[in-house]
């Protein structure tokens, strides 16, 4: 094995495409679509998988995992970044390599059919209780609800650090291998 070759990904509303295009842009290696079949890879290359979540699930990843050797993966959502919340997804969704949970945003016209359906059945508790009033509101909550009714990107280079960090010390090691 060489490397890794790619950072092979699955995107809903863009914010994924985008911290794709990002890494792929600080790496130096290609950003594709998961489903796309013009980069040729030898069966199982090594990549970086991104996915867009909902509801704790990782879109994408299982054909990610059938096509590839993800040695990385990370998902993008719009609930706030944590340990705890890295880890549980980590666990959803069956991960054993190192994993990163990085904030995407909320672009609510991009949403279509059954997830713009299923982001108001989300928000509506919670702009329920803001509309009793902002005291009844964590501070995380509050976030959450200007999110919901303003949109935005919390997409930052900062946010990939650490996985960059990872990137180079598997790399390494798979070029001594290699």
């Amino acid at each position: 094995m060489a490397g890794i070759k790619a950072i092979v990904y699955e995107s809903n509303t863009g914010f994924t495409k985008e911290y794709a295009e990002l890494l792929s842009e600080m790496l130096g290696i290609p950003a594709i679509p998961v489903i796309d079949n013009s980069m040729i890879f030898d069966d199982r290359e090594a990549v970086i998988f991104m996915g867009w979540v909902c509801a704790g699930k990782i879109n994408g990843l299982r054909m990610a995992k059938l096509r590839y050797n993800p040695m990385i993966i990370a998902g993008v959502g719009m609930t706030e970044m944590s340990d705890k919340y890295a880890f549980y997804l980590a666990q959803q969704n069956n991960i054993d390599v190192p994993f990163y949970y990085l904030r995407g945003g909320i672009h609510r016209e991009r949403l279509k059919g059954f997830y713009k359906i299923m982001f108001k059945m989300v928000a509506r508790p919670l702009l329920r209780k803001a509309g009793k009033g902002k005291s009844q509101l964590t501070e995380s909550e509050r976030n959450m609800v200007d999110l919901i009714k303003n949109g935005g990107s919390f997409i930052s280079r900062d946010n990939l650090n650490e996985l960059i960090q990872k990137y180079h010390d598997i790399n390494s090691i798979l070029m001594m291998e290699g």
